[in-house]
């Protein structure tokens, strides 16, 4: 598939359109202000440019990058493709809208794709008289250099689309993974326990906003801490996510939005791009700005020992009491929910692994580090860790609780 339409011309159209056209593709970019597509080409031009200076493509090399990418005013004038990736808000009327015009502009054979990270593949395909088109390409920002590509077949998606957009992801230098139409996909899914059980241990007051980051990179392996991390997507943008993935999944508890989050989205404290969110950026040092009420913490016996049979088995042993609670719980969190996902089905052991490990920089697949540390191990800190509760969050998933 080498002749594409992009269709919304933002961050996550620029950069997919950028990345296709440096593989050899020919671009139509789509956007209905014309003048954001044309600072889109200029944003290009200019990625281009620090790479010529760098060394590392040539002045030919980028003006042919450039002379690949067209933009055009209106999806009906689009002419026939292969592929059509959809880039707009995420918004389901204005995907349909996109979508119902995708279909009328091109041919029977062009695969239909929507880079969406929250919403429905199925339910966008009903928009069109053939949801056989209709898959999910899910990029991640920024798309010309993150890896992982997630290739998601709605419940009428064509096994043939689905493959070419595989075969034509690998062909630009990017990690597929294969995943079926379900909230959050793999990474944004999977990814909750990172973020969520974090929140929580600031919120009981375990430990502070930079010790948890600290405790997540040094003993965990983790290039960076959930709270650094919220702040560089953008808070707003991952308590949009987590409620959407809530919401979709049925309102688990496990799942549930942060009033932390919510309460620092509502003071406009969203993280760097406002200069404040969990740390201060407007200080020649970067601070903590969000408080700890710190309180002494007991844990059970039961609990107790199914910590410390988790950390040994992960390989953490010089850490102290609060580091290993801190470290075990993050990381079961994440592993059960790998283990739903891996229980519905909506995607390979191998796939979510690389998933994670591609899409966020995890220093291990979730799935991969739980069959190191023991599903009877992963297991019996679960089921400590919800005698804790009243909600059952911790409840195991059938891949541990099944577990011999």
């Amino acid at each position: 598939m080498n002749d594409l339409a992009i269709i919304g011309a933002g961050t996550m159209g620029t950069g997919i359109a950028q990345l296709t056209a440096t593989r050899g593709c020919t671009v139509r970019l789509i956007d209905v202000n014309k003048d954001v597509a044309e600072i889109a080409l200029a944003s290009i031009r200019k990625r281009l440019d620090r790479s010529v200076e760098k060394g590392r493509i040539s002045e030919a090399q980028r003006e042919a990058i450039m002379g690949r990418i067209q933009i055009q005013k209106a999806i009906e004038d689009l002419g026939d493709v292969d592929l059509a990736i959809e880039a707009v808000v995420e918004n389901m009327d204005i995907k349909h809208k996109v979508f119902t015009a995708l279909e009328r502009a091109t041919s029977d054979s062009a695969v239909l794709a929507s880079n969406t990270s929250s919403l429905s593949i199925s339910k966008i395909a009903d928009a069109v008289r053939d949801p056989s088109r209709v898959i999910g390409m899910h990029f991640f920002n920024p798309a010309p250099i993150m890896p992982l590509v997630e290739i998601v077949a709605g419940d009428k998606s064509d096994s043939a689309a689905v493959d070419k957009a595989y075969e034509a992801t690998k062909a630009w230098g990017k990690t597929p993974v294969r995943v079926k139409d379900t909230p959050g996909f793999i990474v944004n899914r999977v990814a909750r326990g990172f973020y969520l059980e974090s929140l929580r241990l600031l919120d009981e007051g375990v430990s502070g906003v930079d010790e948890i980051d600290c405790i997540m990179r040094a003993f965990g392996g983790f290039k960076m801490g959930p709270f650094e991390l919220m702040d560089l997507i953008g808070i707003d943008v991952n308590y949009a996510v987590t409620t959407s993935v809530f919401e979709q999944m049925g309102k688990p508890a496990r799942l549930a939005p942060h009033e932390i989050q919510r309460k620092l989205v509502e003071a406009g404290h969203i993280g760097r791009k406002a200069g404040r969110g969990f740390y201060l950026y407007d200080a020649p040092v970067r601070v903590a700005s969000f408080p700890v009420d710190r309180k002494n913490f007991d844990l059970s016996p039961l609990l107790r020992d199914a910590m410390r049979n988790f950390c040994t088995r992960a390989g953490v042993i010089d850490a102290g009491t609060t580091e290993q609670y801190v470290l075990s719980r993050v990381l079961a969190a994440i592993m059960n929910e790998a283990g739903r996902a891996y229980g519905d089905q909506i995607a390979t052991s191998d796939d979510i692994d690389t998933a994670m490990i591609r899409g966020t920089n995890y220093p291990k697949g979730p799935l991969a580090w739980a069959d190191e540390i023991g599903h009877r191990n992963v297991r019996g800190l679960l089921k400590s860790l919800n005698e804790q509760t009243t909600d059952r969050r911790y409840d195991p998933a059938p891949l541990y609780a099944n577990a011999l």
